[in-house]
């Protein structure tokens, strides 16, 4: 029942993003087609645009479910550390951390939907630092795995396991501030960089309303549409060198 609804879940996830990219791409590129070119021949670059969209899309949202895997995770190692600290092992401090959780998120969560089969691993026998290095592969989170082979190395030579925990929380914690940091100073470029790409759009739509008989040179004659494709991909390939600038990731 747990993996059906999960499963479910996983498909809406998909699904939004998908007919996003799909919406998105198709209006950018029936846009462009009237405004470049006023013909019909230019909605054939309307798949690319959908192209181009949905992997825009794709990346963002891998982007948010990675950032929330990686605040459960930080939210998950605090509540491990508070159960070994009041006494539990290790493995009972797994399933305790989780109850923790769900008081803040629900159980079909994938990041913790993962951890109750971690903890059915555990139950049935299996070292906690494979557990550990299982659930890492399950999710996208790189600290997880960092904090497997780390937990790994101090099984296995007899380290403070708490003082792993606790270095691993404050590292997320610290890592997740910079990036706050960054991402409020980028901010309000951000908008700068978004009412620069809608500028070329804007202008062709005004002299296409108030001014027609401006822009007629330049459609239905080959040389227009030579013209209007260079500009067009020059503005693309300043975009693109634009949103690598801006970007932040973890």
């Amino acid at each position: 029942m747990e993996q059906k609804t999960t499963e479910k879940k996983r498909k809406q996830r998909h699904g939004g993003w998908f007919a996003a990219g799909v919406l998105k791409g198709t209006l950018l590129g029936g846009l462009t087609a009237w405004l470049f070119y006023r013909n019909i021949y230019g909605l054939c670059l309307t798949p690319g645009f959908i192209l181009v969209s949905l992997l825009k899309e794709r990346k963002q949202q891998r982007q948010r479910q990675k950032e929330r895997e990686q605040q459960m995770f930080a939210g998950w190692i605090g509540f491990l550390k508070e159960s070994l600290q009041v006494g539990y092992s290790l493995e009972q401090a797994v399933g305790e951390a989780k109850k923790g959780m769900l008081t803040s998120y629900e159980e079909e969560e994938p990041f913790l939907c993962a951890v109750s089969r971690m903890q059915k691993k555990l139950q049935l026998g299996m070292p906690i630092e494979e557990a550990f290095a299982e659930l890492a592969g399950e999710c996208t989170c790189e600290e997880i795995l960092d904090f497997s082979e780390v937990l790994f190395i101090a099984k296995r030579t007899g380290g403070a396991i708490h003082q792993v925990i606790s270095n691993t929380e404050q590292m997320i914690r610290e890592r997740q501030e910079t990036l706050r940091h960054i991402r409020a100073v980028l901010h309000s470029r951000e908008y700068e960089v978004r009412l620069m790409k809608t500028m070329p759009f804007v202008m062709l739509l005004y002299l296409s309303l108030f001014l027609p008989g401006f822009l007629l040179p330049l459609y239905q004659n080959v040389l227009g549409v030579c013209v209007m494709s260079a500009f067009l991909v020059v503005y693309g390939g300043l975009c693109f060198v634009v949103d690598k600038i801006t970007a932040v990731s973890l």
